[in-house]
């Protein structure tokens, strides 16, 4: 951001001090340790790890090896974390750090910053419940109009795995999904040769939101399967949390979410402030993300988009 005038800089660096500190004073409170993350990372494993994350918008600096600026932060906590596990650890971390990534029009680059946290080692859902506890407090700092989405995903793997579609065709389904585009999914759903189940739930996918009444009734209607049904317990058990601590006006939950970064495996969350759906906080469990790099554990967390709850707040 650029200012004209000197004073108007230095308040705006005031209020991003300020916000600053009650969000690192929330994780603190909260019994996390802050961490710094790598600022480099190896373009091979990076692309090997998430096939979604876009390669033309990675910042390579080429030496002996072709490298990236950090293009995503969990990656590289747990590159540095996991090979080094040791059993019956349990570690509560955050992080305030930044991602790089390419200007579309390749003039520059764009630095995002962020503020993260990352429960390891907690299999139960006690977890879960102390991380969606996290968010709520820290959105209720700063306002009363926001919105927590929660959504699954072993619903969308378990449904993905009935298909029997490969890898690029998985792919694509799941980019419609995450941009709500019906007609596009309508379209897709009838080029694939699927059973005629799995096509009235393609169809009908985007429409299984709302409370978690409406979101049950919704799915029984349609195909599921053991992992499907798996991933609706999770979120029945994390609406028990929201009901006790009168959540539910800030709380949707949604069986069709889908997140950018393609490695959760459980419960996802997305946040925003209502009345300016710019996502501001996502994340969710990706106990699987961690045997990429040798070990499965346990993993559960969430990142803030800096600069989106900054425009948000100054709005």
């Amino acid at each position: 951001m650029k200012f004209l005038r000197i004073q108007d800089e230095l308040n705006f660096a005031k209020k991003r001090y300020e916000l600053t500190k009650k969000i690192e004073t929330s994780f603190v409170d909260a019994g996390f340790i802050q961490i710094k993350p790598e600022i480099f990372e190896e373009y091979d494993e990076i692309t090997a790890i998430d096939k979604n994350i876009s390669t033309k918008s990675m910042v390579k600096v080429v030496s002996n090896k072709v490298m990236v600026l950090r293009p995503d932060i969990t990656i590289s906590l747990m590159k540095s974390l996991i090979p080094r596990w040791e059993d019956d650890l349990n570690l509560k971390l955050f992080y305030h750090s930044t991602v790089y990534k390419n200007k579309k029009n390749g003039d520059g680059i764009i630095q995002c910053r962020q503020f993260g946290c990352e429960y390891l080692g907690e299999p139960s859902i006690d977890a879960d419940r102390e991380v969606v506890n996290l968010a709520f407090n820290i959105f209720r700092k700063f306002t009363d109009e926001f919105l927590l989405e929660i959504g699954s995903g072993n619903y969308i793997d378990g449904f993905v795995e009935s298909l029997n579609i490969d890898s690029d065709t998985e792919r694509e389904f799941k980019k419609l999904l995450y941009r709500k585009n019906k007609p596009e999914l309508e379209a897709f759903a009838n080029s694939l040769d699927i059973k005629p189940e799995q096509k009235e739930l393609m169809l009908n996918i985007l429409s299984i939101r709302g409370t978690l009444k409406e979101v049950t009734e919704k799915a029984n209607k349609y195909f599921t399967n053991d992992r499907m049904k798996k991933g609706i317990e999770q979120l029945n058990t994390i609406s028990t949390l929201i009901s006790k601590e009168d959540l539910d006006k800030y709380t949707l939950f949604d069986l069709s979410m889908v997140s950018k970064l393609d490695y959760y495996d459980g419960i996802m969350l997305k946040g925003y402030f209502k009345n300016l759906y710019k996502e501001i906080l996502s994340g969710g469990r990706y106990d699987g993300l961690t045997e990429s790099f040798g070990r499965r554990v346990p993993a559960i967390g969430f990142t803030i988009y800096f600069d989106a709850l900054m425009e948000a707040i100054n709005r």
